[in-house]
């Protein structure tokens, strides 16, 4: 990706939107919620970003408040339209913070979620003169494009041992991925054939999906097939593993 690995303060707001577009092409029954707070994530980001970076401008205590700190980027991109502000304003007031405060169980419609993702991508190309679509499309593409050619029943980018991380969870993550398996013995041949020391037992498998399954977790089990697979947001838990352990946490 050219403009971020030369403007290295985009790559995480990119990945942020990245993040969102994945959970939105899941099937999160609350995936435009969920969406929303990480698109905001990314606008106060690039916001403050665009201060200290692009106005060089050195950020005070003020800025830490979401009012004093658009009103600040506003004074610097005065080309943008005030109904943007707006706009940015309600989706922040009425919507984002009822989601992330009080109302877990709200969503909004696919078309409001667009707009606000929309509108807020316009100011981020303003201020840093990029398209975030096209960014944010190219990492979806190369991360489509490395789980469709991979080959079934192996770890989805070469280099990634499951040995290599410590925790059993992301070691069943990579199995689920890989496998979408029934059971603890499909797992576990994936391990033996992965050089993976770890064996688990069927209740410690099922503690581990299970616990981290549902809305918001990484696993959901498909009473269709029978087999447990990645939730949008275990596709993109596995999407920061396989840049390496250092990113996983």
């Amino acid at each position: 990706m050219k403009t971020s690995k030369t403007n290295p303060i985009l790559l995480g707001i990119i990945d942020t939107f990245v993040g969102a577009e994945l959970i939105r092409q899941s099937q999160i029954p609350h995936r435009n919620r969920l969406s929303v707070i990480l698109v905001d994530s990314a606008f106060e980001t690039a916001c403050r970003a665009y201060l200290q970076y692009v106005v060089k401008m050195k950020l005070a205590d003020a800025h830490k408040h979401r009012e004093t700190l658009i009103k600040t980027v506003k004074s610097h991109l005065k080309a943008i339209d005030e109904q943007v502000w707006k706009d940015i304003d309600y989706y922040y007031t009425d919507i984002r913070c009822d989601f992330y405060h009080q109302s877990a169980g709200k969503t909004i419609t696919d078309v409001s979620f667009l707009d606000y993702r929309d509108t807020v991508e316009f100011v981020i190309n303003e201020a840093f003169s990029i398209k975030v679509a096209d960014l944010v499309g190219q990492e979806v593409s190369k991360l489509s494009t490395a789980q469709s050619t991979a080959p079934v029943g192996t770890v989805k980018q070469k280099g990634l041992l499951v040995s290599l991380f410590a925790n059993k969870a992301d070691k069943v993550l990579i199995a689920v991925d890989a496998l979408t398996p029934k059971s603890a013995d499909e797992v576990n041949e994936f391990f033996k054939q992965e050089g993976e020391s770890l064996r688990l037992k069927g209740n410690d498998f099922i503690d581990i999906v299970g616990r981290h399954s549902g809305t918001k977790k990484f696993f959901y089990f498909d009473k269709d097939s029978k087999q447990w697979k990645l939730s949008g947001l275990g596709k993109f838990k596995l999407s920061q593993l396989l840049k390496g352990p250092s990113n996983a946490n």
